[in-house]
């Protein structure tokens, strides 16, 4: 039950780690972007934009239907609908079919951040909730202190569609 409960918890926190390294680590490569479909910095500032809107909008509302429908399930859903919008966007041919992907991987992302915490909670107890909040909220700053670094070395050696395929690749290793 131990090892299967931390392993649970490492998931967790890998889903909140993507889930925030995604809001950071594209804010690197919007001028690839803009270059990569001809269009202005403006235009292309919504790849960002409609992201954090949709995490921020839809959040609550994912809270509770975790709590209605179970949070397994709910996360389950958001497992699948961040990693497929995250292959979606780094396949897209127009700036506007990236931004629309984009919107279901804030979405995804909404689902994802207010399931982990309690999930974790009920994996080892009340009694370990400041540790579980403490874990968590540290992985939060990583991930949104890793972002530009690693988008960084993403682009000097590859292109900008690696940084939302890299994200689905994850995705996919974590439901092995």
């Amino acid at each position: 039950m131990k090892k299967k409960s931390i392993l649970g918890f490492i998931a967790l926190a890998i889903a909140m780690f993507m889930g925030i390294l995604d809001s950071t680590i594209i804010n690197i490569a919007l001028p690839d972007i803009t270059d990569y479909f001809h269009s202005s910095l403006n235009d292309t500032s919504w790849i960002s934009t409609i992201y954090v809107l949709a995490l921020s909008v839809f959040t609550i509302t994912a809270a509770k239907l975790a709590d209605q429908f179970g949070r397994k399930k709910v996360m389950i859903i958001g497992l699948i609908l961040f990693g497929g919008s995250s292959a979606l966007c780094g396949l897209s041919q127009s700036l506007l079919m990236l931004i629309v992907f984009r919107f279901f991987q804030g979405l995804g992302g909404a689902i994802l951040m207010p399931v982990a915490v309690p999930m974790g909670i009920a994996l080892f107890g009340k009694k370990k909730m400041g540790i579980i909040t403490s874990t968590l909220g540290a992985v939060t700053g990583l991930a949104a202190a890793s972002g530009p670094p690693l988008g960084g070395v993403l682009l000097h050696f590859f292109n900008w569609q690696v940084c939302f395929l890299l994200i689905y690749r994850s995705r996919s290793l974590q439901s092995d």
